[in-house]
């Protein structure tokens, strides 16, 4: 239902009100393009289901209902992948009811789906050598040694500027990280002699104030950054699906294995939570095995 006095509007002029919102909210580049996906997505669906433009005020929960059992049954999309499809167009509803072109939000107390719980990919010490060496390209290599090092996210690390790596108080500083927060991580010995190296011998001859910088672009991708990854854990003999993500996984990983607080891989990651930090404790059958062999009643 809309208050009264205010006039309807088609669902596709709702969702560019719902992306200029947004845009002043401070999130990142890749959530606010997920959001546009998500909503747009709903609202062809919704749209090609109607056979006729749909107006925003008219929409109910059953409808968002068949939405997501359209995601589940027919596009068997993953649950995680699902939720966050609900998020973002719980954030949408509750925009257009704060805009006031809605008084309930249908989406309002909306239950997400379970995601079954399963321990992430994480490479090895020396996995994570191995890959890195088999890096032909100079740029990613060293893109990928200081995800490896530091475990930055790869938007992090993408936007790092040559003012973020300070070589003389050995910091990373990440501005505008994850949630729109700031912070700095200690730079590893060996890591700051190999940043040396990359800005001494191998940074391509640029403009781009980014600190990684291809010669064409003055940036990388994701995209091309994972490609490279592909193709090194194929020169590797490396079985695993190896993206730019699991070398902050591994690094959080590894610290984990040398017995390093929970907190202080938290803040290195910069999670809000040390709740979201706990995936990484992995549990191995050999720990197991180890803690009963200590049992001697």
């Amino acid at each position: 239902m809309k208050p009264n006095n205010t006039p309807s509007l088609l669902i596709n002029q709702a969702i560019v009100e719902f992306k200029e919102w947004i845009a002043n909210r401070g999130l990142s580049k890749e959530t606010l393009r997920g959001y546009d996906m998500d909503t747009r997505q709903f609202s062809r669906w919704l749209t090609a289901k109607a056979n006729s433009p749909v107006i925003l005020d008219e929409i109910t929960l059953p409808h968002i209902e068949d939405f997501v059992s359209y995601l589940i049954n027919e596009k068997e999309i993953k649950p995680s992948s699902v939720n966050r499809k609900i998020n973002a167009l719980s954030t949408f509803f509750q925009c257009m009811k704060k805009k006031k072109y809605i008084t309930d939000n249908p989406m309002e107390d909306f239950q997400r789906m379970k995601v079954p719980e399963s321990e992430r990919i994480y490479l090895s010490k020396e996995e994570v050598e191995a890959i890195i060496q088999a890096i032909d390209h100079p740029v990613i290599h060293y893109f990928a040694m200081t995800m490896a090092y530091s475990g930055l996210r790869i938007n992090e690390c993408i936007h790092l500027t040559l003012n973020d790596v300070n070589f003389e108080d050995n910091l990373i500083q990440v501005i505008n990280g994850k949630g729109g927060k700031n912070r700095t991580i200690p730079m590893n010995k060996h890591l700051k002699i190999q940043l040396e190296k990359y800005l001494n011998c191998h940074r391509p001859d640029t403009d781009s104030l980014f600190f990684f910088a291809l010669k064409k672009t003055g940036t990388v991708s994701t995209q091309y950054v994972n490609r490279e990854l592909k193709e090194a854990c194929e020169k590797a003999g490396i079985k695993k699906h190896v993206t730019s993500h699991i070398l902050r996984h591994s690094f959080a990983s590894y610290l984990v294995k040398k017995d390093t607080h929970v907190a202080v891989i938290q803040r290195l990651l910069g999670h809000a939570s040390v709740k979201t930090t706990s995936v990484y404790l992995h549990v191995q059958q050999d720990d197991l095995q180890a803690a009963v062999n200590q049992i001697d009643f």
